[in-house]
């Protein structure tokens, strides 16, 4: 992804970014935990999968995606007092 600077960024191009970014967070945080579940229930069934490794791995991105998050709302904070 290409990311720019949050502060060259107008109030409404970050809200914009803020609404998307937490909606994609949230939705890969209930597939990762949904695929888990899955994953686990599978290994139950049939014996160990390698395929539980992928929700971990993959869990790698919502930490990032939370950091953003939190700059974007300290921008949004910071535009905000300036107009």
């Amino acid at each position: 992804m290409n990311q720019q600077e949050f502060s060259n960024l107008s109030f409404e191009e970050l809200k914009k970014k803020q609404t998307s970014i937490k909606t994609i967070t949230w939705m890969l945080t209930i597939v990762l935990i949904g695929s888990l579940g899955f994953f686990i229930y599978i290994s139950i069934q049939d014996g160990f999968t390698p395929l539980l490794a992928v929700p971990f791995a993959l869990s790698a991105i919502l930490p990032i995606n939370f950091k953003n998050l939190k700059k974007l709302k300290t921008e949004i904070e910071l535009k905000k007092i300036k107009i």
